[in-house]
């Protein structure tokens, strides 16, 4: 696959007219990594974290961050599956080479933080509701996973979270 948007021409225009695309559905139907997909996305939608922030030090950053933020939901897809996790993101620590989430209920394990490549930072429509959702990329282009802002009961993104999500867009982009 290719890591450049220059590998399906018409790649911007698809996602202008719908950019509430499932990413690596629509990266495998167009021949492109997940990163390419959203680097085509309208510009107004995405800010990617700048200079030493695709490092280990600022996925460790985003992830003490979003562990103050309380519930919100944290998205693996693979081939296989979609893993949805609704709750705290525990702190964690470095060790090993792992960034290792702490607690043993809830949502735990280790994560490659060093594979991190790039953050992006997403806000755009998807299923008819504004989504907001951090994007953290592997060396591949693929997306590691993707942390979304909580919603109330009313379904709509929780006013603290969304203005912490910005909040560290700004810090980091």
């Amino acid at each position: 696959m290719s890591d450049t948007v220059t590998a399906a021409p018409d790649l911007r225009a698809k996602l202008q007219a719908e950019p509430g695309v499932v990413i690596e559905t629509f990266a495998e139907e167009n021949g492109v990594t997940c990163r390419a997909v959203v680097e085509a996305m309208p510009a107004s939608m995405i800010r990617f974290a700048k200079g030493d922030f695709g490092t280990t030090a600022a996925f460790v950053e985003v992830m003490g961050e979003v562990a103050n933020w309380g519930d919100v939901t944290f998205i693996v897809h693979t081939d296989d599956g979609i893993f949805e996790f609704g709750g705290p993101i525990p702190p964690g620590s470095e060790a090993r080479n792992y960034y290792n989430l702490s607690g043993a209920k809830g949502l735990h394990g280790h994560l490659r933080a060093e594979r991190c490549a790039g953050i992006c930072f997403m806000e755009r429509p998807f299923f008819g509701r504004l989504s907001a959702s951090i994007l953290l990329f592997n060396r591949d282009g693929g997306i590691m996973f993707k942390i979304f802002v909580g919603r109330d009961e009313k379904r709509e993104l929780l006013p603290d979270q969304l203005a912490a999500f910005r909040k560290l867009a700004d810090k980091m982009c």
